[in-house]
């Protein structure tokens, strides 16, 4: 049986155009998918916003352009992005980063809100292993738990951007 690919969910309605440079997702509105990574195809649809993976992002650091958010996929196992990563990425885009985490199929597990506060769970079948989960009301207002940085992240976190 082929499943249907999964729809990106841009972190704040609604999406701007967005390049989606990560196979797995299908092209919808304003968003369309170059699974093969950046092109002269993307290029040519002017992307307001770029979604994909950290390695393909900071590839495209000072080469790309973009005027609303990217996003940072993750796979489960990854660690959460440190504040150095963020750091690069801001400086790079001078837009907002917000991180999602996505199952091996492209679902989306986690995502993080306008607050910046964590990852909202947001798949019932997600059960983070060794993973810090805040269940207090987010600053976005919403409940429900979040993925939030270990001690170890939290530590390595500082460690990086003191670099």
């Amino acid at each position: 049986m082929l499943r249907r690919k999964a729809a990106f969910q841009y972190p704040i309605a609604p999406a701007p155009r967005t390049a989606v440079l990560f196979p797995g997702f299908r092209s919808r509105g304003s968003v369309r998918v170059f699974a093969g990574g950046w092109s002269e195809e993307a290029a040519k649809f002017s992307p307001e916003s770029i979604a994909t993976d950290l390695a393909q992002l900071e590839k495209l650091a000072g080469t790309v352009s973009v005027s609303h958010a990217v996003v940072v996929f993750r796979k489960e196992s990854d660690p959460l992005l440190t504040m150095a990563e963020r750091d690069r990425l801001w400086r790079a885009f001078r837009v907002p980063v917000f991180e999602q985490m996505i199952g091996p199929d492209c679902t989306l597990l986690a995502s993080e809100c306008e607050a910046h506060n964590g990852l909202h769970i947001e798949s019932p079948k997600f059960a983070p292993a060794s993973r810090e989960i805040d269940a207090t009301t987010c600053g976005c207002g919403r409940t429900g738990p979040r993925l939030v940085p270990t001690v170890e992240e939290v530590v390595r976190r500082v460690a990086a951007y003191a670099r």
